[in-house]
């Protein structure tokens, strides 16, 4: 589905704008990591019950104050507040403050700031399938990732060029049932050879890195992923050049709700493995379910 956004001017407005406030977050958290003040929990969420640690509640804040200081004032739904007006202008703003807050509160350097925007539509709820631009920024020195619909995916100031014909052998998966780590068995036997099977921590950073073809496929069936956690990551993906699958994709981005599976494949070989693999195991394939 193409962004309702028409200008690629303006997209790109919006790709620099969303890439400057997610490195900014970024450094916010960075500055902070280690302060034991910081990850006390003050919130439980009431859309999962998940706790809300003080960092994360105050990394939203500053999301919020720096997106103000752009001067893009319009909905914004974080992990934290859930949906807030912040002016009239015609966007939303989806983002997770911090993606990784486990690792951050146990001193793991791997987790990222999210941060996606799209139009809002006449008549309806914007849909994850409306994101025209969006940033992913590691929280430890790593260039910000960034994409604008259309206008490709960029890692700092650079537009990504990925390499297919790698082969990195690593699957970055997700599970928590035995009927999900069938898929993931299914999958290695279907591949034959060797792959280190990794879970990060952090989805949105795993997803780009999948997106990237740092990873040969990105696969979490658990169900648990909401839209702040893959807004910005999907889509970043998908226009680095990857196939990606989410089972809802017209999930509203007015609301923190969960998207169902998720799949990113850095290869076609790799999608259609992911794709057996599912329906071996009695689960959809992912016919219909790509971005």
């Amino acid at each position: 589905m193409e962004p309702l956004l028409a200008s690629s001017r303006e997209l790109e407005d919006l790709r620099r704008l969303v890439a400057r406030v997610a490195g900014e977050a970024a450094a916010y958290l960075r500055d902070r990591f280690g302060l034991e003040e910081l990850l006390s929990v003050v919130s439980v969420h009431e859309h999962d019950s998940d706790e809300g640690m003080r960092i994360d509640v105050e990394s939203e804040r500053n999301i919020i104050e720096l997106l103000r200081a752009e001067g893009l004032q319009g909905l914004f739904l974080g992990e934290e507040s859930g949906l807030v007006k912040l002016g009239d202008d015609p966007y939303i703003v989806v983002a997770d403050p911090l993606d990784g807050s486990k690792n951050y509160a146990g001193l793991v350097p791997w987790s990222a700031v999210s941060i996606a925007v799209a139009p809002l539509p006449k008549g309806r709820d914007p849909w994850l399938t409306d994101v025209a631009a969006g940033a992913v920024a590691p929280v430890f020195p790593w260039p910000v990732l960034s994409f604008a619909r259309g206008l490709g995916a960029y890692e700092g100031g650079a537009r990504v060029t990925v390499e297919r014909g790698r082969k990195p052998r690593l699957l970055l998966a997700y599970v928590e049932k035995p009927d999900q780590a069938s898929v993931v068995h299914e999958y290695l036997r279907l591949a034959g050879g060797r792959r280190s099977v990794r879970a990060l921590g952090s989805a949105s950073l795993e997803i780009a890195w999948a997106g990237l073809g740092r990873a040969e496929a990105f696969i979490d069936v658990r169900g648990r992923l909401r839209v702040v956690d893959v807004a910005a990551a999907v889509w970043l993906a998908r226009e680095a050049g990857a196939r990606v699958a989410v089972e809802r994709r017209s999930a509203s981005l007015t609301r923190v709700e969960r998207v169902g599976s998720v799949a990113v494949a850095s290869t076609e070989e790799a999608w259609r493995r992911i794709d057996a693999a599912l329906r071996n195991c009695g689960h959809p394939g992912l016919e219909g379910l790509d971005l």
